[in-house]
């Protein structure tokens, strides 16, 4: 009597952890090696509700699914599916634990999607013993399926963030647009520049958005960025991000370098690190020879590196009357400086010096899309060999999408 009552407990506890409902029963559970097999039928004369009818069995189609592992154990869903008389023919039941055409069960689907979020898809391979294809397949149906049901009408975007992803150093081949009241990739679109732009606005349009909507760009200096927005949303204020305008600068400051470096090799060794990194994260080591290096007063490279930590902390004003002013006076620096390419980045500064002031108004960065950089890497990193750029899009979206996939909740 007690083995019948365990083994009655089993198969209730195993009901409950597949979700199977009341015309479904357990029928066996068996052990192959080091893999599980459960298997599951439906109880003789059962009828099947279809659009509000239940209608009769005409015969069944046996199917497999993967399902989470018990414990080491792989383990696999075996059932016999019916195929039922409806009045619009002969119809397969959609089983409650699995999608209709997926060698998975809901459950195995919602770990795929978890650990693609933390690691890469070959990983998730080696960990779970799917293809690649597979894994991929999965992805691009959940991650597909929320995109396209996006409502901007639910949510509008205020403040846009623009950026460019590239696989490789020098190759943008993505920009990425993330609505960053939200913190979360609401668009990304293949190529740069104005094409890329525009796409945007259709696909916003497309999902009842409104070009209104649009109040703030962040972005970087890039002119076909620039006049793409001021012709696709002309209403809205662009903010050139900081961190890329000092990074227009820092470029600046390495072609000096460069250029000294050809007479001047011996006091230049090993120095463009200390250069272009923020000082403050500067090692004890690494600040002592910088500060050694920044005595001579007489270099072009070392006045524009201190013309250059000038102009940043003019992002520390409060005021734009303040910060407009300090701008104003680092430009006539520069110009006095006689240093070529400062006055050419001096120029740069104050060509864009409208949407560089207009941080001081909203305040806003792209300093979340800059945050993910790490991850962001690491996701070019998973897109390396892949012959098309469709899987480096999804992984952007699965990581920053802050998508919300039907599945079950595992924990």
């Amino acid at each position: 009597m007690g083995g019948k009552r365990n083994g009655k407990k089993l198969r209730v506890f195993f009901k409950q952890l597949l979700g199977l409902v009341d015309l479904k029963y357990l029928s066996c559970i068996e052990q192959k090696g080091l893999v599980v097999h459960i298997h599951v039928d439906f109880k003789r004369g059962a009828k099947f509700p279809y659009k509000g009818e239940l209608c009769r069995v005409h015969d069944t189609v046996i199917r497999e699914w993967r399902h989470m592992n018990l414990f080491q154990h792989k383990t696999y869903l075996h059932a016999r599916v019916p195929r039922i008389y409806t009045p619009e023919g002969v119809k397969q039941v959609q089983v409650p634990w699995a999608r209709e055409g997926s060698g998975f069960t809901l459950f195995f689907e919602a770990l795929l999607l978890s650990l693609a979020q933390l690691t890469s898809v070959a990983q998730v391979h080696q960990l779970c013993d799917v293809s690649d294809n597979r894994i991929w397949r999965v992805l691009e149906h959940y991650i597909e399926k929320e995109v396209k049901f996006q409502d901007f009408s639910e949510e509008p975007v205020t403040t846009l963030s623009i950026d460019e992803v590239a696989r490789k150093k020098g190759h943008v081949y993505l920009t990425s647009f993330m609505d960053l009241e939200r913190a979360k990739v609401v668009h990304v679109s293949d190529g740069k520049g104005k094409e890329s732009i525009f796409s945007f606005k259709e696909r916003y349009e497309e999902k009842e958005g409104k070009v209104d909507d649009i109040e703030t760009v962040v972005m970087d200096l890039s002119p076909a960025f620039i006049s793409a927005i001021e012709e696709a949303f002309p209403k809205a204020t662009i903010v050139f991000d900081k961190f890329h305008v000092v990074k227009l600068l820092n470029n600046v400051l390495d072609s000096i370098r460069r250029r000294e470096r050809k007479e001047n090799i011996p006091r230049f060794n090993k120095i463009r690190y200390l250069l272009l990194k923020d000082p403050k994260k500067l090692k004890k080591s690494q600040r002592e020879r910088l500060d050694e290096f920044l005595t001579q007063a007489n270099l072009d490279t070392v006045k524009a590196y201190n013309l250059i930590q000038m102009f940043k902390r003019g992002y520390e004003y409060q005021k734009p009357s303040w910060a407009g002013k300090f701008f104003h006076h680092w430009i006539k620096l520069c110009q006095q400086s006689k240093i070529p390419e400062m006055l050419k980045g001096a120029q740069a500064i104050l060509t864009h010096l409208k949407g560089i002031m207009a941080y001081f108004t909203y305040r806003v960065t792209n300093a979340v899309m800059e945050g993910n950089n790490s991850k962001l890497r690491t996701i070019t990193k998973r897109s390396y060999g892949f012959k098309t750029l469709r899987y480096l899009r999804l992984m952007i979206f699965l990581v920053f999408g802050k998508l919300k996939f039907d599945v079950p909740r595992l924990t």
